[in-house]
């Protein structure tokens, strides 16, 4: 069995020591492959990176691009170019516990249909201090212990949001054959994410497998997270814990409901699912339908209203 890992770098010398470290030093299991694709760093990264590499010419393996193509486009590249069995994605600034990969593997043993592992994280700050009763999950609303299981994770993320951080992502290698291109439009980790849902094979560690540092230069994390709290409300109707009473709960909840029948119909043709994707447009509209129904005969004038805002600014067509 062979590991690897893909890790994209960009102007990452403060944290990308510990993070390497912390990759290096695993129980149980050692990585035999780390790709990093640099984004065309201008401080010291690869000075960094070429003094790991020269003490482990064997497990590094360093491309630099000649332009900055950003972390989507890059995550793309450092995965492709991974030959493991198992490639986990890290980020340049995160710090792994040290039985993350054996921990991760686990779930793969007892999930024979796992082909993506996701699970929760610490949150640290910029002085490797953990931030106090929060989680990464708790930042991306994924209620997990209230969900209904097993989690449909397709309903999740095309309507709360997407739930896996790709700092805690493993995948299997067959996973490339069908997540390619990835496009500015979609995060990396949100396209692998919303594919693996659609195969119903993405599983998850309850566990914090790793730290997920916030600081002020990280391109993706959580911002104001201690506002979290004040939408936990309308959070929980959009995920169907909790009954819309309010319009304003209706309202958000028919714009989600539109998007994952929107994002139902963009996978309509896609050969590689392992649901029936029309079943699902189907069930889809008719959620949608009987939502607005319900809406409008409960606030008829306040969705007449709203009707002629949308025609006017062209929404939802």
């Amino acid at each position: 069995m062979k590991i690897s890992v893909a890790l994209c770098t960009y102007n990452g010398s403060s944290y990308i020591e510990k993070q390497l470290n912390s990759i290096l030093d695993q129980q149980d299991f050692k990585v035999n492959e780390i790709v990093i694709c640099d984004d065309n760093s201008t401080d010291e990264t690869l000075e960094i990176l070429n003094n790991f590499k020269a003490k482990h010419p064997s497990v590094f393996s360093i491309h630099v691009n000649e332009y900055n193509v950003g972390s989507t486009k890059n995550f793309e590249k450092a995965i492709s170019l991974c030959s493991g069995d198992y490639i986990f994605l890290a980020d340049q600034d995160d710090i792994w516990k040290e039985d993350k990969i054996k921990k991760t593997l686990a779930v793969f043993d007892k999930n024979p249909s796992a082909e993506g592992v996701f699970s929760n994280a610490d949150l640290i700050d910029q002085e490797d201090n953990l931030i106090p009763s929060v989680t990464i999950w708790d930042s991306v609303f994924f209620l997990e212990k209230e969900l209904p299981k097993p989690i449909d994770f397709f309903n999740v993320i095309t309507k709360n949001g997407n739930v896996v951080t790709g700092a805690t992502l493993c995948i299997k290698n067959i996973v490339k054959n069908f997540i390619f291109p990835f496009t500015d439009d979609v995060l990396h980790d949100e396209k692998i994410a919303v594919m693996l849902a659609l195969r119903k094979s993405l599983f998850y560690s309850r566990e914090n497998l790793i730290s997920y540092r916030i600081h002020d230069k990280q391109q993706v994390g959580m911002k104001n997270i201690y506002k979290l709290v004040s939408k936990n409300k309308l959070k929980r109707v959009i995920l169907d814990l909790d009954k819309p009473s309010s319009f304003q709960e209706y309202r958000e909840l028919s714009k989600k409901q539109y998007l994952k029948f929107h994002k139902c119909k963009k996978y309509e043709h896609s050969a590689f699912l392992k649901i029936d994707i029309q079943d699902l447009i189907t069930k889809s509209h008719r959620e949608l339908h009987l939502l607005n129904i319900k809406m409008k005969l409960k606030f008829p004038t306040r969705c007449r209203f709203a009707l002629l805002i949308d025609k006017l600014l062209d929404k939802r067509r």
